[in-house]
């Protein structure tokens, strides 16, 4: 199964990215092609360069500046700053897997069982403050919502999904683009509370298009297992990046547990990486 991934820096030369960011990318890519295939890399020039010095392109099957794109399509990143999945899309052909850089799969995966379906890790609840009803949202010019949305559909959590239908595709990007460029925040909306717009054309129309186009949506785990010891098949770094932000040692830790388990499950390239200058420090050898 192709699977993609993206790494959109707005090609500013000032973007930074930690090391615990690095190992979790290794990670994710090779455990990926260790269990179900090719894994590509969509970016810009700034992103590129960024891991190539870093040493670590070669753990995609191709890495490709398609995002530079971006820089003159004329949507805001500061809203929309998962955008760049919504484009990388458009570069591939269903079926596929959308893997955020901090989703790590740790075994083989039947992908047939979909279909022609769509399938991701969990739902989400409507509860949460970052999925208001229609009237939270503004847009420039004549665009609008469609009527016949569906708000009581759980929102799908985007970090992993398997497109298996071309004709939802097709319709989740186009309305997609046309949210995020006709998208015009209030005044008074700042800070978290533009948060919502890009849950919305990501995770929420998700929901609300498959059902317009007659997809089934199928849930590999849900919210409550993310918090159960017994769920081993998938790590999603997500909320814990904070935590390593914040506390060097914690950081430290969890980047020689990585290199640890590159070691273990490819030491062929745990032996070149342990060569890197940032990176060489995490191994034991």
């Amino acid at each position: 199964m192709r699977a993609f991934q993206t790494f959109r820096t707005r090609n500013n030369p000032a973007f930074q990215i930690a090391d615990f960011e690095i190992f979790t990318m290794i990670l994710s890519a090779l455990e990926w092609k260790k269990y179900n295939g090719e894994i590509f890399l969509y970016t810009d020039s700034v992103g590129k360069k960024i891991l190539y010095d870093a040493g670590i392109t070669e753990i995609w099957d191709g890495v490709y500046t398609s995002l530079d794109v971006m820089d003159g399509f004329g949507i805001d990143e500061n809203i929309f700053w998962a955008g760049a999945k919504i484009f990388a899309l458009a570069y591939n052909h269903v079926p596929c897997v959308s893997i955020d850089l901090d989703f790590i799969l740790w075994q083989p995966m039947n992908f047939d069982r979909f279909g022609s379906d769509i399938a991701v890790i969990h739902r989400e609840s409507t509860n949460l403050p970052c999925y208001p009803d229609a009237d939270f949202f503004h847009f420039a010019g004549d665009f609008s919502l469609p009527q016949n949305l569906n708000w009581s559909l759980e929102p799908c959590n985007a970090a992993f999904v398997y497109f298996g239908n071309k004709n939802f595709v097709d319709a989740y990007r186009d309305f997609a683009f046309e949210f995020m460029h006709s998208a015009a925040p209030t005044e008074n909306q700042k800070g978290w509370d533009l948060l919502p717009y890009m849950v919305f054309v990501e995770q929420r129309w998700l929901a609300m298009c498959a059902e317009n186009c007659g997809v089934k949506i199928y849930a590999l785990s849900d919210i409550n297992k993310l918090f159960d010891s017994k769920q081993n098949f998938f790590t999603h770094i997500w909320g814990y990046k904070r935590v390593l932000r914040e506390n060097p040692a914690d950081a430290d830790k969890f980047c020689r547990d990585c290199a640890g388990r590159i070691e273990n499950d490819f030491p062929t390239l745990a032996e070149k990486f342990s060569r890197l200058d940032r990176l060489k420090n995490f191994f034991a050898n």
